[in-house]
């Protein structure tokens, strides 16, 4: 069982948070402020928190993972906020110190809420891991600022979360054969939100032996996510022959979006300082370059799973549903998250366009969301069920994070000291590209 000491404290002297600049930083900042300003008004105030400001643990109205994951998702986009030194007290409203105090409490309450420290808590069905490593996660970021209670609390709930995790069985859609396993849900999905878990664990306790153990098996999931018919070094497969992502034996736009969930890794790396995992990257620009990828039938309509407008000044696109609804909706926050993704792992132009510039077409279609409907921020949740995925706002947070420790590990590659205030992402020192 793991301690309170085998928690590796993160060396904030290496990775120092500065208000990055640059197109997609600020893009990313304005938007989530946005959020954050929703979150601590609205959001806060419908869950009715402002009545609890006086208790130690806030209610989280009902075990379900569902309720949980909206205060993890805002927790987590706050405190990002707050770290890396971008939060705007004018756009939100509420000075730093509110900010910190709410989601600090947010984070300890859904800690206290799991059904490792309380009965009948969350944390018992299979959605729950995003949630819960997205906690964690958050909860290493700001392990300085949580009491040795609360440090318990989320010291109980890894313990049972690795218990699960190392137990879990890599599957995959396809056997060697190339027959289909007929699983009811993509393992390409099921590999990632384990293989996550299981890595984030391996970084937060490295020093002590267990680690290896974690490291090792969440390598494993990740080198199975992405794994083709080519890759016979694995017991089956999960990408089809056309390096597409399949759901439901249909061609998935959101499962294939899950390659881009691999930035939790590239993240957990760089600020573990270690090296990111091959398997996390294996197949990644194949499959991130087909799915762009297009062709013209002879009635002229597109057959790729994205729908591309190439017009006279920029691209503009949405995502097509060739084989039917059954596969998944996907959300523009989804693609964005593909896209950064694709830009710190240097990924070349698909279809003559750069992923930087299919950011920029997703951060638009982001932003007109957001103003058509202002609980945007919380895709993924309960009563905004239909949108499917992940909390936009918790995606754009890592979207964030990823580029900041993207360009602190470019200039330390260079040997270059200084702020990050106004260089242009993509560009190296001097000027030169």
């Amino acid at each position: 069982m793991l301690n309170i000491k085998d928690i590796r404290k993160i060396e904030w002297s290496q990775v120092e948070p500065e208000p990055l600049g640059g197109d997609l930083a600020e893009d990313l900042g304005k938007i989530i402020n946005k959020f954050v300003k929703y979150s601590l008004n609205d959001w806060w105030k419908g869950k009715g928190f402002n009545k609890e400001s006086k208790n130690e643990y806030l209610a989280m109205k009902g075990p379900y993972d569902r309720v949980i994951r909206q205060s993890v998702y805002i927790a987590k986009t706050i405190s990002a906020c707050v770290k890396f030194k971008f939060y705007d007290e004018s756009e939100v409203g509420f000075k730093l110190f509110v900010a910190r105090d709410r989601y600090m409490k947010l984070l300890r309450s859904c800690l206290y809420h799991h059904s490792a420290n309380i009965s009948g808590g969350w944390g018992l069905n299979d959605e729950h891991l995003q949630v819960v490593t997205e906690l964690l996660y958050v909860c290493w970021l700001v392990w300085d600022k949580l009491n040795i209670r609360d440090q318990q609390l989320a010291i109980n709930v890894l313990n049972s979360e690795i218990k699960k995790a190392k137990d879990y069985e890599i599957n995959y859609n396809f056997s060697p054969d190339g027959s289909s396993n007929d699983l009811f849900e993509c393992q390409t999905i099921v590999n990632m939100d384990n293989a996550n878990l299981l890595y984030l664990a391996s970084v937060m306790i490295s020093k002590n032996s267990l680690s290896a153990e974690l490291r090792e098996k969440a390598i494993l999931a990740y080198r199975a996510c992405f794994s083709s018919k080519e890759d016979s070094d694995m017991q089956g497969y999960n990408v089809a022959e056309d390096m597409l992502l399949y759901r439901f034996d249909t061609r998935s736009p959101f499962a294939i979006s899950y390659i881009g969930v691999g930035i939790k890794a590239f993240i957990f790396s760089k600020i573990a300082e270690q090296d990111l995992p091959s398997g996390v990257t294996r197949n990644f620009k194949q499959i991130y370059s087909t799915f762009y990828s297009s062709t013209t039938n002879d009635d002229g309509r597109k057959t790729g799973l994205f729908t591309i407008y190439d017009k006279k000044n920029r691209p503009q696109g949405g995502v097509l549903y060739p084989d039917g609804m059954r596969g998944g909706k996907v959300n523009e926050s989804a693609l964005y998250v593909m896209d950064i993704f694709a830009f710190c792992l240097g990924v070349s132009d698909v279809n003559d366009i750069t992923p930087r510039e299919w950011a920029k077409v997703r951060m638009k279609e982001i932003e007109k969301n957001f103003k058509k409907n202002f609980k945007y921020t919380i895709q993924g949740c309960n009563q905004y069920r239909f949108l499917h995925g992940e909390a936009v706002c918790s995606q754009l947070a890592d979207c964030y994070l990823a580029l900041f420790l993207y360009l602190v590990a470019k200039k330390a590659d260079n040997n270059f000291v200084d702020k990050f205030s106004r260089e242009e992402y993509g560009q190296e020192p001097d000027g030169e590209a």
